[in-house]
């Protein structure tokens, strides 16, 4: 057997019961160890730790707080598979009150039994049994018959880095979601030495394949999911399940496995020079991408970009809907204003009949804060339809907008208002 089992007890009571699982365990061929009341827990621990086999612990205590029913308690770093088992199986014959994990009230981040802090590596359960419960003479063999369904119909997979729920049941060709519902998963994330049970669909267990070089990928400065999915002529969302992938944010040196629906791997192709784009003083998304007919968001995506900030020489890969690369356009002098001592984001907006906002996006500003002989680019959306007016006492939208024939709606919304209030000097676009 893979397997060498442990029986522990620490009270003379649980005598007969755990010799009984014992001699189950050793009729049927099992490589099994029974440690009675008279050792110490050190020595116990000992005798486990020395075993060079992969072990199962079953440590059986008295339950003190119920004398007719039992308490199933599974460790911290384990799932309850084994004591989900256990208690489906024994509610048939006893009461089993709860199974569970219990934490040290000292340090949570431990388990309140010393046994289980000190096995690390091992499998096991606590069961504790209410002394009236001991009567049942079927209690062995339930117990029995819970752990060895347990340890042969599944292996035990140890996580290591890269791994994911799909390629781990890729290679023991299995299903994601048995996978999923025999360790009890609620989600697709896994950690670094986490154990997995593995469904035997036959007695061969698969070696773990060597995924071919072409399949793995290792990410690059200015490299995003979105370009690493078009030169591999996959999907993003294939790239995040293949790779338990929760976000679109990458790391220099990364390792990504890369879905192959053929044989031949693509090389990673050279992005042209006409489709890469240094950051200038002065630039936004917003001209950017009005200057290679394109969209922010299609920007921001390309270039896993999470926010609209830009810096100084930073890259950026540019889509091309066409072969022909447009060539950056020189902005007319009219639409570019040099801050002057005394300016103001509304009184330069005023100026040129705009609005803060529209400014602030064209030249990706967060604040209105400006600074001596910055450059400011300066939207002209049809400017010369509009006309400027400033509120005066008195004045309401709806009378302005009847004055010049036009509504409330679209005043406010080519002042970007979001409500009806107005102050005295305020300079309105009024569209024409």
């Amino acid at each position: 057997m893979n397997y060498k089992i442990f029986i522990e007890f620490d009270d003379s009571r649980l005598s007969n019961l755990s010799n009984d699982i014992y001699n189950l365990f050793l009729e049927n061929n099992y490589d099994v160890e029974l440690l009675n009341s008279s050792l110490s827990l050190n020595e116990k621990i000992r005798l486990i730790e020395e075993s060079n086999k992969k072990n199962f612990v079953l440590s059986n205590k008295i339950n003190t707080g119920d004398s007719n029913a039992i308490e199933i308690i599974y460790p911290l770093r384990s799932t309850d598979s084994l004591a989900r088992i256990i208690n489906d199986n024994l509610i048939n014959i006893v009461t089993v009150s709860k199974y569970h994990q219990r934490r040290a009230s000292g340090n949570t981040i431990l388990d309140y039994y010393e046994i289980l802090r000190n096995i690390n590596n091992n499998e096991a359960v606590i069961i504790r049994y209410g002394i009236n419960t001991l009567n049942n003479s079927n209690l062995s063999s339930f117990i029995y018959r819970s752990i060895t369904n347990y340890l042969t119909n599944a292996n035990i997979y140890t996580v290591q880095s890269g791994d994911s729920l799909y390629s781990i049941a890729r290679k023991f060709n299995i299903n994601v979601n048995d996978l999923k519902e025999l360790n009890n998963l609620t989600t697709n994330n896994l950690s670094l030495g986490q154990k997995l049970l593995i469904p035997t669909t036959n007695t061969q267990t698969p070696t773990t394949p060597e995924v071919p070089q072409s399949n793995t990928y290792t990410v690059k400065s200015g490299d995003s999911l979105y370009a690493i999915a078009r030169n591999f002529n996959t999907t993003v969302d294939d790239i995040k399940k293949l790779n338990n992938l929760t976000s679109n944010n990458l790391s220099l040196g990364q390792k990504l496995l890369i879905p192959t629906n053929n044989t031949e791997t693509p090389t990673t192709p050279q992005v042209p020079q006409s489709n890469t784009y240094t950051v200038k003083s002065g630039d936004s998304l917003y001209a950017i991408a009005r200057n290679f007919n394109t969209t922010v968001d299609v920007i921001k995506s390309l270039n896993n970009l999470t926010s609209n900030n830009l810096s100084l020489g930073q890259k950026l890969l540019i889509p091309t809907n066409n072969t022909e690369t447009p060539t950056t356009p020189q902005v007319p002098q009219g639409n570019t204003y040099t801050v002057k001592s005394g300016d103001s984001l509304y009184s330069i907006a005023r100026s040129f009949n705009t609005t803060v906002d529209a400014i602030k996006t064209l030249n990706n500003l967060t604040s209105n804060n400006l600074s001596l002989g910055q450059k400011l680019l300066i939207p002209t959306n049809n400017n010369n339809n509009n006309l400027s007016y400033t509120v005066k006492s008195g004045d309401n939208l709806y009378a302005i907008a009847r004055n010049f024939n036009t509504s409330v709606d679209a005043i406010k919304k080519l002042n970007n208002l979001t409500t009806n209030n107005l102050s005295i000097g305020q300079t309105l676009i009024i569209p024409r």
